[in-house]
């Protein structure tokens, strides 16, 4: 390998490890781009596909799990302990080299999976990242949701942080498995949440028990007891929009969305605090 080949491999490291970048979804010939693509390369008994569908309005997913991204499926399943969602895995199996099995998020169309998502109205995808500390990038379209859970895992000493466009795990694009479920209220997409968790802290996730057990039950308090009351709120902005002639030329999206802004600006501390403050905006 020559001087100048190093440099670049070296650069795109330091780079990746830097913003928390999967190592997979920047080094070119790693992984497939499309699920029919690797089905047709793969040996079927190097990879599994769990579903576990109970009907729930909530979807969990794991679609690099395994040895593909050590620490996901445990996190998954110990979400699925709660017996409060659906969840469903795609696991690496092989001995070794499980990243060939990788497919990025904006481009995993297995069946299973994308049926699962479509028929869900929340979903929450859990995904590795690739830095050594211990840390959780939290994106995806729905913001409001992405912050409770980052307020939530905050309160438990956890370091998290927020990411956008234009990092490569912001999660935040149309075509990311987690952003394709139902419309909220038949009009809005909602989208999903990308909860990208760093090497060290899904390494501690898959050996320490307490650990797992507590970042999960946090992610879960989040979901089954903050989010609920939240949807209330957004509910009542839909119930409360305009009946009259101009309804029929706008869309509950932009007073929904501009609501949501405008609590997430707030800046608040806690999760009760961010439910005060977006309470106090649908009521104004």
């Amino acid at each position: 390998m020559n001087k100048k080949l190093e440099k670049i491999l070296a650069f795109v490291l330091v780079f990746t490890l830097s913003i928390g970048v999967s190592i997979y979804a920047l080094v070119p010939g790693l992984g497939y781009r499309s699920f029919n693509e690797l089905a047709a390369a793969e040996d079927p008994s190097d990879y599994n596909i769990k579903t576990d569908d109970i009907g729930s309005d909530t979807t969990i997913l794991g679609i690099h799990g395994g040895g593909i991204e050590k620490g996901t499926s445990e996190l998954v399943e110990a979400l699925s302990g709660y017996g409060k969602y659906n969840t469903y895995l795609f696991e690496g199996l092989k001995s070794a080299g499980n990243g060939s099995l990788f497919i990025k998020a904006v481009n995993f169309d297995e069946p299973t999976a994308v049926s699962l998502v479509n028929e869900s109205d929340y979903t929450v995808s859990v995904i590795g990242a690739a830095s050594d500390g211990e840390v959780t990038y939290i994106g995806g379209q729905n913001k409001m949701l992405a912050e409770l859970i980052r307020l939530h895992l905050n309160a438990q000493g956890y370091n998290v942080q927020t990411l956008s466009i234009p990092n490569r795990i912001a999660g935040v694009m149309s075509s990311n498995i987690v952003n394709k479920n139902k419309l909220f209220d038949n009009s809005y997409q909602l989208g999903g949440v990308q909860i990208a968790v760093s090497k060290g802290l899904r390494d501690k996730l898959a050996t320490d028990s307490d650990t797992l057990n507590d970042y999960a039950d946090t992610i879960n308090q989040a979901l089954s007891e903050s989010w609920p009351t939240i949807v209330d709120l957004m509910d009542k902005i839909n119930n409360n929009k305009s009946q009259g002639l101009l309804s029929m030329f706008s869309s509950s999206k932009p007073d929904l969305e501009k609501k949501v802004e405008k609590a997430l600006e707030k800046g608040a501390k806690t999760p009760d605090e961010l439910i005060k403050d977006f309470e106090d905006v649908t009521l104004n």
